[in-house]
């Protein structure tokens, strides 16, 4: 498969996205996410490094993570880029 074909995979629905209204490819990627999870984002153009996952609200679309300890919160339609580290 090529990143070029008509859909390359991202049409594929599955059972977890009927009942949510996050919706986009960064909001697939971070509902994929397990716990403890190191990623890099971008919002707005800013980058938040190496924050550590912690848990996605698909009621809320409220993705949540740690910065040094301390929680930061975002709406998974607002994040621009992602970078899972590990």
């Amino acid at each position: 498969m090529s990143l070029f074909d008509k859909d390359c995979g991202c049409d594929k629905r599955d059972d977890r996205r009927r009942d949510d209204k996050c919706d986009g490819c960064v909001c697939d990627e971070l509902r994929k996410l397990r716990s403890g999870e190191t990623v890099d984002l971008i919002i707005d153009g800013e980058e938040f490094a190496d924050l550590i996952f912690a848990c996605f609200d698909k009621k809320s679309c409220c993705v949540t993570f740690l910065d040094d300890d301390y929680p930061f919160i975002v709406d998974c339609r607002k994040v621009d880029a992602i970078r899972v580290l590990s």
